[in-house]
């Protein structure tokens, strides 16, 4: 039975160890324009490491080539795109000057340069590069083809030196850029979940994937999100059991106490307490707005900038701070990496109580009113007996527990229209996507491809969510 509530209501309608981390990937962004050299390639630059500079790991390399020959790396404050030569400048002095790196280095036999920063040994003290600044990098070579004259520069590459902070990535793991076909390939399903189409989480953009959090939300998490945004003042309770936003539209945001009996968090007119047993598993009772706002605040609590808008609930997918995942975002992450052949469920076709909670696979969970496992539970531990469930990319409860929370609004011919690149759902209507199954019947709504929808502001027993970030840099 799935309880939900509307804002304008007063009563409630009763109706229904951190993963192993991904290799490090490019940072930056490509700009400026590319010009073929003699080995009929422009020459690409990137950057491998962490933008952090207290890590002091960053290296630099640039692609395509002419082999065997003398190159370096510069940089400086400006971005350009000005003819030089045959090729373009990329980098302008600006007020502080253009920087040369050294010592110059070989294009080898393998037409790549190669060149580790050295943070504490600036080429001159107005080139210092610290977290919090940007800078923009470029290579020169040698290209005896156009006697050093022509086609002798790569292409720009912007990099924003940015300090981690402390706890960013905690209980999340690193999703690889990629692309996939999204849908239903296995079994029979509902029309929505066609055609299976193309989408592409970065392949073709240099994107450095994302994070997701490896575990849903649980009541302890939620708890301290609770308090901090009590103590900022971003939330009200009414009547001892429904919290609502201050300021903005004045969405109700979660349920808390006794009313309905299943919920799992405490107010006691002075904070919240997550119910003594039931910390670690994760919450429900929150509405998509509620889910929101969690990311909002947890991304408060690290002073990072927070990616909605809580006056009209609008994303900046370019804050560094945490998000719901996008409906394509949260299936590419679900599947983990296995598309050959694409499963029904993460770990295959077939599914029993080893693989899931769901409705009957009788775990030591099912004689509760709220039938949750605790998150990570099905980790070879489990009962009824298994292996580790966590799937390719490391990640636990794609697949029951609770279905989730996605960014998009649904339309259920929005297939037929994606966008192969990033596609962020419809832009307008009032359901949520919610992926992913949950301990309610029936079971089939665990498959990978299935998908489901509640109005924003409802709020169900069997519905949670976990959260996305950008990747700020490569650990």
């Amino acid at each position: 039975m799935a309880i939900r509530t509307q804002p304008a209501l007063t009563s409630l309608l009763a109706t229904c160890l951190l993963a192993t981390i991904a290799e490090a990937q490019s940072v930056g962004t490509n700009y400026c324009t590319t010009i073929p050299n003699s080995t009929g390639a422009g020459a690409v630059m990137s950057a491998s490491g962490s933008t952090d500079v207290n890590h002091g790991n960053l290296t630099l390399t640039t692609t395509s080539v002419p082999t065997g020959q003398l190159g370096l790396f510069f940089y400086g404050p400006q971005k350009l795109t000005n003819p030089f030569g045959a090729a373009y400048l990329c980098v302008g002095p600006g007020s502080t000057g253009i920087f040369r790196l050294k010592p110059p280095v070989s294009t080898g036999t393998n037409g790549i340069m190669n060149y580790a920063l050295n943070f504490s040994a600036p080429p001159d003290p107005a080139g210092l590069i610290v977290n919090g600044s940007t800078w923009n990098f470029q290579a020169w070579f040698r290209d005896p083809a156009g006697n050093g004259t022509t086609s002798v520069l790569s292409d720009g590459l912007e990099i924003v030196f940015e300090e981690t902070p402390p706890g960013f990535y905690d209980e999340m793991v690193s999703i690889p850029e990629g692309s996939f076909e999204m849908g239903r390939h296995v079994g029979s399903g509902s029309g929505d979940e066609y055609p299976v189409h193309t989408v592409d989480l970065g392949v073709n953009t240099n994107s450095d994937g994302y994070w997701m959090d490896q575990f849903e939300v649980t009541n302890a998490k939620f708890v301290t999100y609770l308090n901090n945004a009590l103590s900022r003042g971003e939330i009200t309770v009414v009547g001892g059991d429904m919290v609502y936003q201050n300021g903005g539209p004045g969405r109700l945001l979660c349920l808390v106490g006794t009313s309905p009996a299943w919920t799992r968090i405490d107010w006691d007119g002075v904070s919240f307490s997550a119910r003594a047993g039931w910390e670690n598993h994760p919450v429900a009772f929150v509405s998509w707005y509620g889910a929101c706002a969690y990311a909002n605040g947890r991304s408060r609590d690290l002073g990072l900038s927070p990616c909605y808008d809580e006056s009209d609930w609008s994303c900046d997918f370019n804050a560094h701070g945490y998000r719901l995942p996008t409906e394509a975002e949260w299936e590419y992450a679900a599947r983990g990496g296995a598309n050959s052949p694409y499963t029904m469920f993460p770990w295959g076709d077939v599914i029993n109580g080893s693989h899931a909670n769901f409705d009957g696979s009788q775990d030591p969970f099912e004689s509760n009113v709220q039938q949750t496992a605790p998150v990570g539970y099905y980790d070879g531990n489990q009962v009824p007996t298994g292996t580790n469930m966590a799937n390719g990319y490391g990640l636990y409860d794609m697949s029951g527990n609770l279905s989730e929370w996605c960014w998009d609004r649904y339309s259920s011919t929005y297939y037929s229209s994606s966008p192969t690149l990033h596609p962020t759902g419809p832009t307008a209507g009032s359901d949520r996507v919610v992926r992913g199954g949950s301990w309610e019947p029936p079971t089939p709504r665990l498959e990978t491809a299935s998908r489901h929808r509640y109005p924003a502001n409802w709020f169900l027993s069997g519905v949670g969510f976990r959260v996305v970030a950008k990747r700020l840099a490569d650990h």
